[in-house]
């Protein structure tokens, strides 16, 4: 089976916002130069050895969970280091391809970024090579779709630092969100949760909302918000009032002040959605 491909799209397939332009595994880097640059957004990740890429007069390593990542049509150069540079690379391109990569993924410059898991990366594109290589009249749909898995999967793996990939910083803070979500119905004190993670409560406060974007009693609200909604439809007779008691608010009125905020609806109109009275 060839290890590269190049898939074709009609006009309409264009307007698709995840699109695969060039895809390669296993491949042998040769040393490249590219003076007008690369067409799409270009993601080499190394499987074995290491190469080097210049972007102007900067130089830099890129070894093993390493991987390069190219804006479109800036000028670059690469090459192996060792003897075999072994990488796994993908051209991306679609509508909302640069969006999600430099506003959601944070990946707005090029450079060497650091991978936390390769392998969730590398499965993703031995899909997508596989499904390019089908007759399947609509595998260009079926590569849309994995191309968006692939574009979270670098969201979540894929950081300027070993140390500050999405996944790395969520699961510092896992002890937290698992606290929270099976203690929600009870009162929940910073105290409880800074002492799971052997911090003070101030920089549990600074953690959450660096990790989060959000205060953390606004993230209690909201696990509390989702259990009563499963509540209003689980137990249809259940006055609003236990419904709020038995999700963690201890006063309705503000139960329902939260509910409409998050939900823009009141819990009463909610549960009529569903259920019929």
């Amino acid at each position: 089976m060839k290890n590269t491909a190049f898939p074709i799209h009609t006009d309409n397939e264009a307007r698709l916002p995840y699109f695969v332009f060039s895809i390669g595994l296993d491949y042998a880097q040769e040393h490249i130069i590219r003076t007008a640059g690369y067409p799409c957004y270009l993601w080499v990740q190394t499987r074995q050895g290491s190469g080097r890429l210049v972007l102007g007069e900067q130089e830099f390593l890129v070894g093993e969970g390493q991987g390069m990542f190219l804006m479109p049509n800036e000028a670059h150069e690469y090459y192996a280091e060792t003897d075999e540079w072994l990488v796994d690379w993908i051209g991306l391109t679609g509508t909302g391809v640069g969006e999600f990569l430099e506003q959601t993924a944070g990946m707005a410059h090029s450079g060497v970024y650091y991978v936390t898991q390769a392998e969730p990366l590398r499965q993703t594109l031995e899909q997508m090579l596989a499904v390019e290589q089908t007759q399947n009249p609509l595998r260009n749909l079926d590569l849309s779709a994995l191309t968006y898995t692939l574009l979270v999967q670098m969201h979540q793996l894929v950081s300027t630092s070993n140390t500050n990939s999405v996944a790395t910083r969520f699961n510092r803070l896992t002890p937290v969100l698992a606290y929270i979500d099976e203690h929600y119905a009870e009162a929940i004190t910073l105290k409880d949760l800074s002492d799971l993670l052997g911090v003070t409560p101030q920089h549990l406060c600074t953690l959450f909302r660096k990790i989060m974007s959000t205060r953390i009693f606004e993230y209690i609200n909201l696990v509390r918000i989702k259990k009563s909604k499963e509540f209003l439809l689980d137990q249809t007779s259940l006055p609003i009032r236990d419904v709020a008691h038995a999700n963690g608010f201890e006063d309705v009125s503000y139960f329902c002040y939260i509910f409409k905020r998050v939900e823009k609806i009141t819990p009463g109109d909610f549960r009529k959605l569903y259920v019929r009275t």
